[in-house]
């Protein structure tokens, strides 16, 4: 497993440690490695979405007005 330094807020840290004490946790290790799994599941999510989001607006027939624009030019 690779390791790395994060600085992070003393609250942060608190609410981690609550969640150890608490046994959701079995140390700070663990909990930061669930958050990080959760932001990036999150991510490729939001990701995903977006590319869906475009391929249905690509996917619109263009050319044609609304009702409402129909007399407009006439």
């Amino acid at each position: 497993m690779s390791r790395t330094y994060v600085e992070t807020s003393t609250y942060l840290l608190e609410e981690i440690d609550e969640m150890i004490q608490e046994g959701f946790y079995h140390d700070r290790t663990e909990a930061v490695n669930e958050a990080l799994t959760m932001l990036i599941k999150q991510y490729k999510i939001s990701k995903l979405h977006a590319k869906d989001m475009r391929y249905a607006s690509d996917r619109k027939p263009k050319g044609r007005r609304s009702s409402g624009e129909e007399g407009a030019n006439s």
